[in-house]
């Protein structure tokens, strides 16, 4: 099961720095952006391209959410409920969402990716396939980590699981570096 954990903190780690790297691109070609009109100068690729990555950082932003069980969930009825029961609306919640993120994201984001892939995006050399393809990858990360949670949930004690859950933990965010 410590393969499992390290998998899922590396996961996490990558997506985290995934995220941080597209935000700063986007701030530079924005950036970019001002300073070239500045100028009189036309770089109207940097718009597409900013608009690009911040769609890219938001929808792959949101898997890594889903991954560290940050997402918003309102769980005050759950923590009302027998231990027992806890752990199977828990597993319930997760399998919903993996089969939201397989059917939705995957299967219909696939198909979207084939319609676009041969539609070329102006302005940059990319099509719009290539663009598209951040859903069925997000839905895939958002797959793993359902799956993750779920063993994670199989293997906890059943105390342990509504322990806590209230509170952030303010120790953890600054150990983090956040």
């Amino acid at each position: 099961m410590r393969a499992l954990d390290a998998f899922h903190h590396g996961l996490n780690v990558f997506l985290r720095w995934f995220c941080v790297i597209l935000f700063a691109a986007m701030v530079a070609l924005v950036l970019a952006q001002v300073v070239t009109r500045f100028f009189d100068i036309s770089a109207p690729w940097t718009e597409v391209s900013a608009r690009y990555a911040f769609i890219w950082q938001g929808i792959i932003g949101a898997a890594y959410v889903i991954g560290e069980k940050d997402d918003v969930a309102i769980d005050w009825l759950v923590r009302k409920m027998p231990v027992t029961a806890v752990r199977g609306v828990s597993i319930l919640a997760h399998l919903i969402v993996a089969f939201f993120a397989v059917w939705i994201m995957i299967y219909g984001g696939y198909a979207n990716v084939s319609a676009g892939w041969t539609s070329i995006v102006q302005l940059l050399p990319v099509t719009q396939g290539q663009i598209f393809l951040v859903v069925p990858i997000a839905g895939a990360l958002i797959a793993i980590y359902s799956a993750l949670h779920i063993i994670d949930l199989l293997r906890t004690p059943a105390e342990a699981i509504t322990e806590g859950g209230d509170d952030t933990d303010l120790d953890k965010l600054m150990d983090e570096g956040l």
